[in-house]
């Protein structure tokens, strides 16, 4: 394991390979003593055919293939992304033959974009809405699996004035931070039959308006911004798009089809060891916390106790119905055709098939019939 993220080990295994014994032996024969005159030879013993015990040929074994696997992160090195960083750290990555690269994302990096051009093998996107819109555009992309079951997306509210229903929000001053924020509003409220009701306030980052009473929600990530507020001892309550009737996978393994059928083997490792890695972080959240601050994300100069925290907050998001029955990052086609429609109403044509979009053979192979790895 290298520090910068870069681990080239080898895993250890034996392939069987044929080997042929030889057995040889020593013919009979007689001995003759001849001369001129045609006499018959007197007789000698026979010597009888002994059977000398095989020997093996001494065959090395191949060395295994180590795949170097590049993969892109779609936001920078903090606790989002704690299970590649144990993978790397306790080998799960060399024990499946992966030389594996951890990628920074953030800074205007597209994830769609470099994971089908060339540099990168796998890497997630954060949402459905920006995979299908890059094959839309001729990306070559597939689906592997969805590291989020429910898009962390959603809303803070005060408590005085909650939102436990999409009828709540008719009405309401939503702060937003732009454009996306906007179309996903509008889409919450035509995916649950309502024409959009409410009066868009602009707003940043920090979620203080709607402390300080100048919007009635806020849109936000809601294993972030909530957290702050918690720093701060506010009480106040969350609900997620999903809550609100509109379910979206976040964070989506992706590779492009051509990497998939050209090195299945390298894509298996990959989703194998970090599986097996995000297991392992919520089993050991102080090991997650402590590989990020302290050696992945330490240029970064991370808050023990926020990443910590927004780690406890993430693994609400990567745990639905189907993962507790099948595994980590399973996909369910009912989610996705919700999200199609989603799409629809917010313009989009020309969607892949879903039978397209994703290939969940993969993880078929990562689990083999198993629930958990770890």
């Amino acid at each position: 394991m290298k520090r910068d993220s870069i681990v080239i080990t080898r895993r250890d295994f034996i392939t069987k390979a044929a080997v042929a014994g030889a057995v040889v032996t020593t013919p009979a024969f007689l001995a003759a003593c001849g001369n001129d005159d045609d006499q018959p030879s007197p007789a000698v013993a026979t010597v009888a055919a002994t059977a000398v015990p095989a020997t093996p040929t001494a065959t090395m074994a191949p060395e295994p293939v180590v795949h170097d696997v590049r993969f892109q992160f779609d936001w920078i090195k903090n606790v989002q992304f704690a299970g590649h960083f144990v993978a790397d750290n306790q080998g799960y990555f060399a024990d499946n033959n992966i030389a594996a690269t951890l990628v920074q994302g953030g800074g205007g990096i597209s994830t769609p974009v470099t994971i089908n051009g060339p540099g990168i093998e796998i890497g997630a996107i954060s949402f459905l809405s920006r995979t299908v819109d890059a094959i839309a555009a001729g990306a070559d992309l597939i689906v592997l699996g969805a590291a989020l079951q429910q898009s962390p997306i959603g809303f803070i509210y005060m408590p005085d004035n909650p939102v436990n229903s999409i009828e709540d929000l008719v009405g309401k001053r939503v702060g937003l931070q732009g454009e996306s924020g906007i179309a996903d509003v509008d889409t919450l409220f035509r995916i649950n039959g309502l024409e959009p009701d409410y009066e868009y306030v602009p707003t940043g980052f920090d979620p203080s308006p709607v402390v300080e009473g100048e919007v009635d929600v806020y849109y936000a990530f809601l294993t972030n911004q909530p957290l702050a507020l918690d720093a701060r001892g506010i009480e106040h309550g969350v609900v997620s798009l999903g809550d609100l009737g509109w379910t979206r996978y976040g964070r989506l393994w992706t590779t492009t089809r051509t990497y998939l059928a050209e090195n299945r083997d390298a894509v298996v490792g990959y989703m194998r060891a970090g599986i097996k890695g995000w297991e392992h972080a919520f089993a050991d959240n102080a090991l997650a916390v402590d590989l990020t601050v302290n050696e992945y994300g330490v240029d970064l100069g991370l808050d023990a106790d926020t990443e910590a925290a927004q780690l406890v907050a993430q693994s609400a998001f990567m745990t639905s119905d189907v993962t507790e029955a099948k595994g980590l990052m399973w996909l369910d086609e009912a989610v996705i055709e919700g999200e199609y429609e989603g799409l629809r109403i917010a313009g989009r044509e020309n969607l892949p098939a879903i039978g397209d979009l994703w290939d969940q053979s993969v993880l078929e192979e990562v689990f083999d019939g198993a629930t958990t790895l770890y």
